[in-house]
């Protein structure tokens, strides 16, 4: 199974190289990570290769397998249809029903409230794989080798107080995930 979802990624982004070296930084960075902090690199492998599926399909494909609770609750956020509809495909089309793997995909946007070791890692594994370039990243790589609560504390601290990077038109949510971190 993971060598066919390894493959179908692969096909999927031949024509994006960019993207497919992201994707592979991920899943080197997240199977470090996952050895580092005691879990299941198979799961970790999992939900690197496959977080990004649906990354560049058009919003009406990806909520085309999503309920309409999941659309509801995520339309003033959609970069986040293309996590959950990335599980969607990975639980109904290669059969996967492990939780762990399908939550960490869902959630590595920017987490959610009670996340898993496994959410932590690919969330992180996300933001400071190789290719990333930013000015806090190398800030982030040192400290994931020390802590994920911290590593994710600062990243999404830093999403927050710098609209300027982009999608966080619900800093609520986010200030409520960073409050959740370490309880």
């Amino acid at each position: 199974m993971i060598d066919k979802i390894t493959e179908d990624v692969r096909l999927k982004y031949k024509d994006n190289p960019k993207r497919y070296e992201h994707i592979l930084g991920v899943v080197k960075t997240a199977v470090s990570l996952s050895l580092r902090y005691g879990v299941d690199s198979n799961q970790a492998y999992i939900a690197a290769i496959f977080h990004d599926y649906t990354k560049y399909d058009d919003i009406s494909t990806q909520t085309s397998v999503l309920d309409i609770n999941e659309i509801k609750t995520y339309k003033d956020v959609p970069v986040m249809y293309h996590a959950l509809s990335a599980a969607a495909i990975l639980k109904n089309t290669y059969n996967v029903q492990d939780e762990m793997i399908l939550n960490a995909i869902k959630y590595h946007v920017y987490g959610r409230v009670g996340m898993t070791i496994l959410d932590k890692i690919i969330l992180i594994a996300d933001k400071i794989e190789p290719t990333r370039d930013y000015p806090l990243v190398h800030v982030l790589r040192k400290l994931s080798l020390e802590s994920l609560d911290e590593t994710i504390k600062v990243y999404l601290n830093d999403l927050v107080t710098n609209p300027e990077l982009g999608y966080v038109t619900n800093k609520k949510d986010i200030l409520e995930i960073i409050k959740s971190i370490g309880e």
